[in-house]
């Protein structure tokens, strides 16, 4: 029995090695690192197919369609989680300023109309972030976020955020801001934010189901060995 002594040590569920460790020349692969990048030419690998079976052979362009669905799954669900945590940073810079303008309503006090714009900035910004990115996205709108001569266009989320967001600051820019309508206009903005939260959630959830049926379709065509 060994003379040295017994150390415990907590991994918090990754891997610990003690003394030398040999890996075969390979890399040693925890819970953490359990994917591997590869590259794939797809055009090269369709070339292949079709040069190897004959021309009325279905099986190329089937897996040419899979492919084209699995990169509509995965861009479309990367919009929309760009989209989730986006307004996410908008609801949780929102907190801060609502318990202000409840605040005030609570105690019918008045408020400093400097405090409030400088309360309301982070949110801004962030609504300003969501804007910038709506007018470059791709894949789940129609068409981008824009403001022209004749008005905005492009995603709900994005207008209905831009015109509570407005009308926010317009209260906020008053001389003599009026707490009652800054309420009103406060939670309609949180409105719109929870409500753009939870549809932005819910094709987040369909998305990701449709990529796992996919995923399960075509994974359970294949025999273990092919695995």
């Amino acid at each position: 029995m060994s003379d040295q002594p017994s150390n415990a040590v907590n991994t918090a569920g990754g891997t610990y090695l003690e003394g030398d460790a040999q890996t075969g020349g390979g890399d040693f692969v925890g819970r953490d690192k359990i994917t591997q990048n590869i590259q794939l030419d797809l055009g090269k690998l369709i070339e292949t197919l079709q040069s190897a079976l004959p021309d009325d052979d279905p099986m190329p362009r089937h897996l040419l369609e899979t492919f084209r669905q699995f990169q509509f799954f995965h861009t479309h669900l990367f919009e929309w989680k760009e989209l989730h945590n986006a307004v996410n940073d908008i609801t949780i810079a929102l907190g801060q300023f609502m318990r202000e303008v409840e605040r005030l309503d609570i105690s019918q006090s008045e408020g400093s109309a400097r405090d409030l714009r400088r309360s309301w900035r982070p949110v801004a910004q962030k609504v300003d972030i969501l804007l910038d990115w709506a007018a470059s996205v791709k894949y789940i709108a129609e068409q981008p976020f824009a403001v022209t001569a004749t008005g905005m266009q492009g995603p709900a989320w994005a207008i209905d955020l831009r015109v509570a967001c407005t009308r926010v600051d317009e209260n906020l820019d008053k001389e003599d801001v009026d707490e009652n309508a800054l309420y009103d206009a406060t939670y309609d903005f949180n409105d719109a934010a929870e409500k753009h939260m939870y549809l932005a959630d819910k094709k987040l959830r369909e998305t990701a189901g449709e990529l796992y049926n996919l995923s399960r379709i075509v994974l359970g065509s294949m025999g273990h060995d092919e695995i």
